[in-house]
C-alpha cells in the first residue's frame, strides 16, 4: 500500500501544549524476574480501555464486506495458477497439497487492514523445475492475468530480506496481492543464512508465520499487540524493511517473545512490557521465540557488503523461528538500528507517563515530525507516463533503495548522518501523471575537520549518490520504457520542504514555487536533457532565516 498518512496535511503544525509539557524520567532498573511497575494495580484504570478503544479506531480489522472481496480476488488468483500449471480448477477450497493457495505474512498472522497487501503462497508442483518456476511460470501468469482482463499493475514481487521466493505483485478487483510460488521437497537440510534454497523460500516463509502463532500463549492478544506495533512502528517511520528499518516479520516475531515472556496478562499491560522489554534488550543476543532452533555464534560476521548475495553483518538481530541462524533483519544498518532504539526508548517514555496519567496513548504512537526535524532533506523523485510503468519502477526502486542508508555509512559518515523516512508520499508533478517521493533528512557535521565555527561550509555527498545511481540504473526494463519514467534527486531546505507539501496538500503541482535543486536524475521524457551534472555539492552556513546558504550543483 502506498497511501500517504494524513499527517502529512498538518506538517509545520505546532506541538500540543500537552507535547510539550511533559518531562521524561529515566526510570528504575529491574530485571526480567521482578514485577513490573507497569503492571497490574499501578495501571490507572482507564488505562486498558483506551487503548483497546484506540486500537480499534487506528488499525481497524477488515470488515466482512471487504473480506469476502478478497476472497473473491484469491479464487481468482488461484484459478489463474492451476490453468498455468495444468492443474483442475475445481476444488478451490483446498488447502495445504500441490496447487493450493495458503496465506502468507500478515495476511496468515491475521493483521491487515482493509486495503492491506494480502500475501499469498501457491504450492507449484514438483515436476516444474526452479528454472521453470522462477522464469516460465511467472511469464505464463501474467499473460493469463492480461488475458482475463482482471488485474493490473503486475510486476516481480521482489525479494523479501533473505528469502528471494519467485512471485507477481498485481491489483485484482481492487485488491493488492503478492502470491509466491514455491515447492515442498521433502529430505533436503534446514536452511542457513547463507545457503537458502530460493525456490523453497515462499514455504520457510508459511513456516515462519505457523512457528509464531503456535508459539504464543494467546493468538488474540498476540494480534492485538502486533497490530498496534505495527501502527507505532509506521507512525514513528521505524517500520519498512525497503528502507533499512526492522520489517512486518521482525515486528512480529518481537511482539510474540514478549507474548512468552508474560503469558497471563492482557493486551494493555502487553504493550507497556513491549516497550520496556525491548528498551532494554541487550542486542548482543539475538531477539528469538523460546522454540526457535539455536543460533549459534552471533559473533562472527555472516558476510561483507562486497560479497553478493550476503548480507552484511547485522547489528539488531531478529531470528526467524526457520533453520539455524537466519535473521528477519539482514537490512537494518547501524544508523536505523539507532534510530529503532531510540524510538522504542521514547515509547517506554510515553508509556510511564501514560500511566501517571500525564499523557494519552495518541502521545504514544503520535507521528514523528520528520517533516520538521532537519534543516536540509534528499528528495527522491520517481515518476512514470503510466500507472504500471510506474508499478514497476518503484518495485525496482525498493529493492535498490534499501542499501542507500549503508552507502551513507560506508562513503559519507564523517559528513552527514541520515534519517531515511519509510513511506512513498504521492504527489502532483507538472510532466509526469504519475510520481511518488522518497524524502531522507540529512544531519550535516558542521565540525568537520578543516572547518571554523561560522564558516561557509561544503559537503560532497557525490559518492554515495553516484553509486545508487550506478545500481537503480540497471533497470531490466529500462529500454523497454525508454523516456517513460525518470527518477530525479533532489537537496531541498526545510522551507522549500514546507511549500512542497502545501502545495501537495491543496492538490497542485508539489514543486511549483518550492525550489530544490536537481542532483541527478535516470530516465528522463524524449528530448529532455541530462538532469543534473553527477555532483552533490551542499553548502550551509549559519546566515539567513532557515540557516541555509543555496545548494551548489
Amino acid at each position: 500500500a502506498m497511501e500517504s498518512r494524513s499527517s502529512l496535511a498538518s506538517a509545520g503544525s505546532n506541538r500540543s501544549a500537552l507535547a510539550r509539557g511533559v518531562h521524561f524520567g529515566e526510570g528504575v532498573e529491574w530485571d526480567n524476574a521482578a514485577p513490573a511497575p507497569s503492571s497490574g494495580a499501578q495501571l490507572q484504570k482507564s488505562m486498558p480501555e483506551q487503548l483497546i478503544r484506540e486500537l480499534d479506531r487506528i488499525s481497524p480489522q477488515v470488515p466482512p464486506t471487504r473480506q469476502a472481496q478478497i476472497q473473491e480476488a484469491l479464487a481468482e488468483v488461484l484459478s489463474v495458477c492451476r490453468v498455468c500449471v495444468g492443474q483442475p480448477t475445481g476444488n478451490l477450497m483446498q488447502q495445504g497439497g500441490e496447487s493450493s493457495l495458503l496465506p502468507l505474512g500478515s495476511y496468515h498472522l491475521g493483521v491487515t487492514g482493509p486495503f492491506d497487501e494480502i500475501d499469498v503462497l501457491f504450492l507449484v508442483p514438483a515436476d516444474f523445475t526452479p528454472a521453470q518456476m522462477s522464469a516460465d511460470l511467472p511469464l505464463q501468469i501474467t499473460a493469463e492475468l492480461h488475458r482475463r482482463g482482471v488485474a493490473k499493475n503486475v510486476t516481480p514481487a521482489g525479494g523479501d530480506g533473505l528469502f528471494k521466493a519467485p512471485g507477481l505483485r498485481f491489483e485484482l478487483r481492487g485488491v493488492h496481492v503478492k502470491v509466491l510460488f514455491s515447492q515442498r521437497i521433502p529430505g533436503l537440510p534446514q536452511p542457513r543464512q547463507e545457503a537458502i534454497i530460493q525456490h523453497m523460500a515462499g514455504v520457510f516463509s508459511r513456516e515462519v508465520t505457523d512457528s509464531i502463532l503456535a508459539s504464543v500463549p494467546n493468538v488474540d492478544v498476540f494480534r492485538s499487540l502486533l497490530r498496534f506495533v505495527r501502527y507505532w512502528a509506521k507512525q514513528r517511520g521505524v517500520y519498512g524493511a525497503f528502507l533499512g528499518f526492522p520489517g512486518g516479520m521482525a515486528w512480529a516475531i518481537c511482539c510474540a517473545r514478549i507474548c512468552q515472556m508474560y503469558p497471563s496478562i492482557d493486551f494493555p499491560q502487553l504493550a507497556a512490557r513491549f516497550f520496556r522489554t525491548l528498551s532494554r534488550w541487550d542486542w548482543r543476543q539475538p531477539m528469538a521465540l523460546d522454540n526457535s532452533p539455536a543460533p549459534g555464534p552471533m559473533s562472527a560476521p555472516t558476510g561483507s557488503a562486497e560479497a553478493p548475495g550476503i548480507a552484511p553483518p547485522c547489528n539488531m538481530v531478529v531470528l526467524l523461528p526457520v533453520g539455524t541462524g537466519i535473521t528477519a533483519t539482514s537490512q537494518v544498518s547501524d544508523t536505523t538500528m539507532k534510530i529503532t532504539q531510540k524510538e522504542v526508548r521514547r515509547g517506554y517514555k510515553m508509556v510511564q507517563q501514560v500511566e501517571l496519567a500525564r499523557a494519552s496513548w495518541l502521545d504514544v504512537y503520535k507521528e514523528a515530525r520528520f517533516f520538521q526535524r532537519h534543516r536540509h532533506y534528499l528528495e527522491f523523485d520517481f515518476m512514470a507516463r503510466t500507472e504500471a510503468i510506474q508499478a514497476s519502477w518503484i518495485q525496482w526502486g525498493k529493492e535498490q533503495i534499501q542499501d542507500l542508508v549503508r552507502l551513507f555509512e560506508s562513503m559519507s559518515s564523517k559528513i552527514v548522518v541520515v534519517r531515511p523516512w519509510p513511506e512513498w508520499v504521492e504527489f502532483k508533478d507538472a510532466e509526469w501523471p504519475y510520481a511518488q517521493a522518497i524524502f531522507v533528512g540529512l544531519h550535516l557535521e558542521r565540525n568537520a575537520e578543516g572547518t571554523q565555527e561560522g564558516q561557509r561550509k561544503s559537503f560532497d555527498l557525490r559518492e554515495p549518490i553516484v553509486k545508487f545511481l550506478e545500481a537503480i540504473s540497471a533497470w531490466p526494463e529500462a529500454d523497454k520504457n525508454a523516456n517513460q519514467f525518470e527518477l530525479l534527486i533532489k537537496h531541498v531546505r526545510f522551507a522549500e520542504l514546507e511549500q512542497w507539501l502545501e502545495n501537495r496538500n491543496q492538490g497542485i503541482v508539489a514543486s511549483q514555487g518550492s525550489g530544490g535543486t536537481a542532483i541527478q536524475g535516470v530516465g528522463g521524457a524524449p528530448g529532455a536533457p541530462p538532469r543534473g551534472s553527477g555532483r552533490a555539492q551542499i553548502e550551509d552556513n549559519e546566515a539567513g532565516p532557515s540557516g541555509l546558504q543555496h545548494t551548489s550543483v
